[in-house]
């Protein structure tokens, strides 16, 4: 999706100038789309936890400073939130709108500088599952594209043919205009909510280990279930830390909390269950995944039922789509791979980004609006057992 439409102009436009100023369209609209994507209460969560690992930061005190009141409240504070959208946001929607205006080399060298620095600053911290050799590219191509082809020497939007200048603006436009409006019919990648915090997402319930065996007994994979490659390094002990570890992430973000607020209701115990980040499972699966929740949705869940046979309640999976961006809800279903799925709804996200990770209260409300005929959810989560308070200092 970065990729494509300026090989696409650099092979087939007619001069250079419609060449490099559509590249700049380009760019500017990966950069600004994301900004857009990142105003919503998604953002903070996310740079709360990229920013606790990341490796340069050792202070304890400013990591703690990124939570209200660490450890007892993992919500992300008012530092977490200037970063967000002081240094984060703002700069992807302001700096972007220089670049491919200005005529000013001093302005525009300046707005350069500070993207720069932007994509340093989020290849040093090392966020999980990024592509980092986008950041770099981005970084090489801005300088060629804004500092040795600027729109103040006949490389501005206004001197590109009409042709052209409608094409690029239609191809930049189009997939993220239309996904984040209907965010179930284009990925967040096209979309252009990259580490926005907002992504289809799911978590998988197995109804104990022999259940999660299955997946390595009946299909063909190109590995084992990650659990078990971590075991033949670490132990099981360990194993499942790391495994939990992913789920822990996920419920430091607004859609963790509801996945697992859904699974406290469609499960007759959470204890009972083995429960997995979905990207993980993805991975053994087909071999590959990109952070995108329709890559595992109930089709890929049907296709794996027919060759595991699980019996109802033996796999669980809670599934959520992003939030469009006019709304305020996300749409979620439950999917038991037996049956197919048996219920869908919608979440208010304030209710979840307000929510502590490990859901003191209980799961989070959400609406029904669907269910299948016949069909009874387990429980209405008050099995749910509160885990042991986090100690201070610990």
């Amino acid at each position: 999706e970065q990729y494509l439409a300026a090989l696409f102009v650099f092979a087939a436009a007619g001069s250079v100038v419609d060449m490099i100023v559509a590249a700049k369209i380009f760019m500017f609209a990966s950069w600004f789309g994301a900004g857009i994507s990142k105003l919503g209460r998604h953002f903070s969560p996310v740079v709360a936890a990229m920013a606790s690992n990341t490796p340069w930061i050792t202070s304890t005190r400013f990591k703690r400073s990124l939570y209200r009141d660490f450890p007892r409240d993992l919500r992300p504070s008012h530092v977490s939130g200037a970063m967000a959208h002081g240094l984060g946001t703002i700069v992807e929607l302001a700096l972007p709108v220089i670049l491919l205006f200005s005529t000013n080399k001093w302005l525009t060298l300046a707005a350069l500088i500070g993207m720069l620095g932007f994509h340093i600053f989020i290849i040093s911290t090392f966020p999980l599952a990024v592509p980092l050799e986008w950041n770099v590219f981005f970084m090489f191509s801005a300088w060629f594209l804004f500092w040795l082809h600027p729109a103040g020497d006949g490389y501005a939007v206004t001197d590109m043919s009409t042709g052209w200048l409608i094409f690029a603006i239609v191809a930049a436009a189009t997939f993220p205009i239309l996904g984040n409006l209907r965010p179930d019919l284009v990925s967040f990648l096209p979309s252009m909510r990259q580490y926005a915090g907002n992504w289809a997402s799911a978590t998988w319930a197995f109804r104990g280990r022999e259940a999660e065996e299955k997946l390595n007994t009946h299909l063909i994979k190109s590995n084992l279930n990650q659990v078990d490659q971590l075991t033949a390094a670490y132990g099981p002990e360990v194993a499942e830390i790391f495994m939990q570890k992913a789920v822990a992430w996920r419920t430091m973000h607004s859609m963790g909390r509801a996945l697992i607020s859904l699974l406290m209701r469609h499960t007759d115990n959470l204890d009972n269950y083995v429960i997995r980040e979905a990207e993980f499972v993805c991975t053994t699966l087909i071999g590959w995944q990109f952070g995108d929740g329709h890559l595992h949705n109930e089709n890929t869940i049907a296709a794996v039922q027919r060759r595991c046979n699980f019996a109802p309640g033996e796999l669980i999976i809670s599934w959520t789509e992003s939030q469009p961006i006019h709304k305020n809800y996300v749409e979620y279903k439950v999917i038991d791979a037996a049956i197919g799925v048996v219920e869908r709804g919608t979440y208010v996200v304030k209710d979840a980004t307000e929510e502590l990770p490990w859901l003191p209260n209980g799961p989070i409300k959400h609406t029904i609006t669907w269910t299948r005929p016949g069909y009874v959810a387990p429980s209405d989560g008050s099995a749910y057992v509160m885990p042991e308070q986090p100690k201070v200092g610990a």
